[in-house]
């Protein structure tokens, strides 16, 4: 029942991030788990998810939040920029999905906190179809995303350059998650 619950949210999360990805890229695919090597994920304050390519052991997860939240201590710029861009994909998120209920309204349940069951395909074919249709209706949302993704990503190198710096066996953790 754990294990099912544990799949059910993380399809959901895997959901609603598919929603924040270009329209093209969203296939159900990216809506089961978009990195079909991944075990896991990771979810830092203004990055992208980041998935976890070889199982991490108790003590590197440890190590690896310890460095993380060093990292961040010593620099509060990365703090401060990982704040605002956390905000700043929040909001996203909902301009997103006020456009997209906007433009079909039918998905407005399907966009709600969860109930605990899985979407079915046909709910995820409708999230996906709104997302397309606001996505062309809106080029800002796409180039608006586009820019935001960069400005993640580019936080993403920083923090990691930091926490290598602090503590460079680092590194090998890193090369267990993905880019």
């Amino acid at each position: 029942m754990l294990r099912w619950l544990k799949d059910t949210v993380m399809k959901r999360m895997i959901l609603l991030l598919a929603l924040l990805l270009p329209a093209p890229f969203c296939s159900a695919q990216i809506l089961i788990q978009p990195n079909p090597h991944a075990t896991s994920y990771m979810f830092f304050a203004g990055q992208p998810p980041r998935a976890v390519i070889s199982p991490l052991t108790n003590e590197e997860s440890g190590k690896f939040r310890q460095v993380y939240n060093a990292a961040l201590q010593s620099n509060s710029t990365l703090d401060a920029e990982g704040d605002a861009l956390s905000a700043q994909m929040d909001a996203y998120r909902k301009v997103l999905i006020a456009a997209m209920v906007k433009a079909d309204p039918k998905v407005a349940p399907l966009l709600g906190p969860s109930s605990g069951s899985p979407l079915t395909n046909a709910q995820s074919d409708e999230i996906r179809q709104a997302q397309s249709e606001v996505m062309q209706a809106d080029p800002n949302l796409q180039s608006d995303w586009d820019e935001l993704t960069k400005k993640m990503t580019e936080h993403q190198q920083a923090v990691d350059a930091a926490m290598l710096k602090l503590d460079p066996s680092v590194g090998q953790i890193l090369a267990k998650l993905s880019p």
